[in-house]
C-alpha cells in the first residue's frame, strides 16, 4: 500500500511536465466565449481567421495538418498565433483562454471584438480573398483594423495592421505578431532570420533540415525579432520585448517580430504591413544534389579505370 501511494505522489509531482504542451480543453462557460471565425478556402493555402487576431493555415503543399501549434485543430477553430499589442503596461492578444483549441500559450488581455467581415473576393490578384477585423485594445483607444489578403497560388497571406486612435490622449505602443509554429508536420525546426522577418525551417524526425519554412514577415521593417523555443517566445510577447536571439538548435519553436514605440493622436492613424509565409517542400535541404545510382556508379568506377589504364600505358616505358 506505501509503494502504491509513493508512485500516486511521484506521477502527480511529473505530471505539470507532461502536460507542458497539451492541448487545452477549456470548460463549457469559456468554450462559449471562443473567437467567431471566417475560413478563406484557398490554394495552397486554407486559412482560418479569428475576430481575435488568431489563425489557423492549412497548406496542401504539405498537407495533413495545421501549421500552428495545435496542428490537429477542427475546421473552424484556430490555433496560437495572431496580433498583439504592449500599451500601458497590459499585453492585449488573441483569447488563447477561451480556444477550443489551444496549447500552453501565456494569457494575454483579449482584444476587445467590434466586427469580422465575411471573406470577399475571387482570389485573383486584383480581386484577392479579403477578411477585414475590427478590434480594440480595452478601453485605451487604440483601435486595429487588420485586413487578411490572399492570392490563389500564393504560398503567403498578406496583413495590413492599420491603428487608429479614436480616446482622447496620445498613445505609444509596440505591436507584435507572433506564433508557435508547427513545420510540415513536425514540432521541431530550426530558428530563422530573413532581413527583419523571423520563423524557422523544417526539420524531420531526426533533425535533418527540410526545405520548408515558415516566416512572419515583415514588409514593414521590424524592430525586434525572436526565433526560439516557442515558451520563450511568448514569454518576451508577455514582457513586451523581443530578445534579437535567433536560435540555431533543432528545437520546438516559435517566432514573433516586434514593431516599437509608436505614437498616435487622437484622430491619428498608421499602417504596419506584415504577413506570413509558408515556402518550400518537406524534403530534404540538399535534396538538389544529384544523386549516382548503382548502376551509374559502376559504370563510372569502369570508365575511370578505363581511362587510369591509358594513362599508364602511355607513360610507361617501352619493353
Amino acid at each position: 500500500m506505501k509503494r502504491l501511494l509513493v508512485a500516486i505522489i511521484c506521477l502527480l509531482l511529473v505530471a505539470p511536465a507532461f502536460a507542458e504542451k497539451i492541448r487545452r480543453v477549456p470548460p463549457a462557460p469559456a468554450t462559449l466565449g471562443a473567437p467567431a471565425t471566417v475560413t478563406i478556402s484557398g490554394s495552397p493555402l486554407t486559412v482560418v481567421i479569428g475576430d481575435d487576431t488568431s489563425a489557423q493555415v492549412y497548406n496542401s503543399n504539405v498537407p495533413g495538418t495545421g501549421q500552428f501549434f495545435p496542428p490537429d485543430c477542427a475546421p473552424g477553430e484556430t490555433a496560437d498565433n495572431g496580433v498583439f499589442v504592449s500599451l500601458g503596461g497590459v499585453v492585449y492578444g488573441p483569447d488563447f483562454d477561451n480556444h477550443p483549441c489551444g496549447s500552453a500559450s501565456n494569457s494575454y488581455t483579449p482584444w476587445s471584438a467590434v466586427s469580422m467581415s465575411p471573406v470577399t473576393g475571387t482570389g485573383t490578384a486584383g480581386d484577392p480573398f479579403t477578411v477585414v477585423i475590427v478590434a480594440d485594445a480595452g478601453t485605451t483607444g487604440l483601435r486595429l483594423t487588420e485586413t487578411i489578403t490572399y492570392v490563389n497560388g500564393a504560398a503567403q497571406y498578406d496583413m495590413a495592421l492599420a491603428f487608429s486612435n479614436i480616446g482622447q490622449g496620445a498613445l505609444t505602443w509596440d505591436t507584435f505578431t507572433g506564433a508557435d509554429i508547427y513545420l510540415a508536420d513536425n514540432d521541431s525546426g530550426y530558428g530563422l532570420l530573413q532581413g527583419t522577418s523571423a520563423g524557422g525551417r523544417a526539420a524531420d524526425s531526426s533533425c535533418v533540415p527540410l526545405q520548408y519554412t515558415i516566416i512572419l514577415l515583415t514588409p514593414t521593417p521590424a524592430d525586434r525579432w525572436s526565433a526560439e523555443g516557442y515558451g520563450t517566445v511568448w514569454g518576451e510577447i508577455s514582457a513586451g520585448s523581443l530578445s534579437n536571439v535567433i536560435d540555431a538548435s533543432c528545437l520546438d519553436n516559435g517566432a514573433a517580430v516586434q514593431w516599437t514605440a509608436r505614437t498616435l493622436d487622437p484622430g491619428a492613424g498608421l499602417t504596419i504591413d506584415s504577413g506570413v509565409s509558408f515556402a518550400g517542400s518537406a524534403v530534404p535541404l540538399r535534396a538538389d544534389i544529384p544523386t549516382v545510382s548503382t548502376v551509374g556508379l559502376v559504370a563510372l568506377i569502369g570508365l575511370l579505370g578505363v581511362a587510369g589504364f591509358l594513362r599508364l600505358r602511355k607513360v610507361s616505358p617501352a619493353a
